[in-house]
């Protein structure tokens, strides 16, 4: 499949809306045993948080980024805006609070390039649709939400949709849907393409990406015009709804699975560039969206994604 370059857009921002958080990383040649005390191999920390790696991606790839998130102003909170700021991600929009940053813990197995997360919010704030309403919606060509916070983002959604309706625009709207499902179920209804994980839609009963694409849009009323699945190694599936086309895409695999950390959110990124960007149909940006996640696990962070064009190390799985 051929690929457009990966140049710099001058298309329209995209908005992110979500969580930033910092991540606490280990690297251990194996998984801890309970009770125990123990050295890793290395460590270090990150900016992390759905919405916040989707923009790095984004960024990485080469597209124009905002991030929209309720920020702290504790001092252990600069190195996250640092690096936002240096990697050129707007933070502008955001509200502010005095309370501590939620963090993450996420052990990486170097053996396996498994990852397991231990999550700290302490009831930590979401931002709130006044907040979103002070934004200038013209400036951006695409929205993207985490699926959370539903009495809130829903409102969020509610007025982009009456933005497009008011002024004749079209900026697409995006959804990220990896948690409660019934809560974030209306969510769905509202936005041009959602993004379902395999790990709720196995919660679900739902045992294939076929199966998942199916129930979720007949669960939906309206229905998702687009309803993308990933499916781990053996690649996503997509179903645009509006001509009843299913299509697998297969993985793409690379010659080393280094850190996973951060793939489904690099699948989301690489989706929404090949969308909006590079302008590809669904089936081909989901199969950009597998190759940037197939790339990202071969090296830790997110930062040689930047020479994705550069390395060919993938085969069809």
């Amino acid at each position: 499949m051929y690929f457009k370059s990966l140049a710099m857009t001058t298309a329209k921002p995209v908005l992110c809306v979500g969580c930033t958080v910092i991540d606490f990383v280990t690297i251990n040649d194996s998984f801890p045993t309970e009770d125990t005390d123990r050295r890793c191999l290395d460590g270090y920390w990150q900016r992390g948080g759905n919405a916040s790696n989707v923009s790095t991606v984004l960024r990485l790839l080469g597209a124009n980024v905002e991030f929209f998130g309720m920020l702290s102003k504790s001092n252990g909170f600069r190195v996250l805006l640092d690096d936002l700021d240096r990697r050129g991600i707007g933070t502008q929009h955001c509200p502010k609070t005095e309370k501590d940053p939620p963090f993450s813990s996420v052990i990486i197995v170097k053996e396996t390039g498994s990852r397991t997360i231990v999550h700290c919010n302490k009831n930590y704030p979401y931002i709130t649709y006044e907040d979103f309403m002070k934004i200038d919606l013209d400036r951006y060509g695409w929205v993207h939400f985490e699926a959370r916070h539903a009495h809130e983002t829903i409102k969020m959604i509610k007025a982009v949709r009456e933005h497009n309706r008011i002024h004749g625009s079209s900026i697409r709207i995006s959804l990220d849907f990896e948690t409660m499902f019934e809560k974030n179920l209306p969510l769905c209804g509202l936005c041009n393409y959602v993004v379902f994980s395999s790990e709720l839609a196995k919660q679900q009963g739902w045992k294939s990406p076929r199966e998942t694409c199916y129930a979720l849009a007949s669960s939906v009323e309206p229905t998702c015009p687009s309803i993308i699945c990933p499916w781990g190694s053996t690649g996503a599936a997509c179903l645009d709804t509006a001509v009843n086309e299913f299509t697998n895409v297969a993985a793409l695999k690379p010659d080393r699975i280094v850190d996973t950390l951060g793939a489904g959110d690099s699948f989301m990124a690489g989706f929404i560039y090949a969308t909006y960007v590079m302008q590809s149909s669904l089936s081909d940006a989901v199969g950009f969206a597998n190759r940037v996640a197939g790339h990202k696990i071969t090296d830790f962070g997110y930062d040689h994604i930047a020479g994705l064009q550069k390395d060919d190390k993938f085969t069809t799985d």
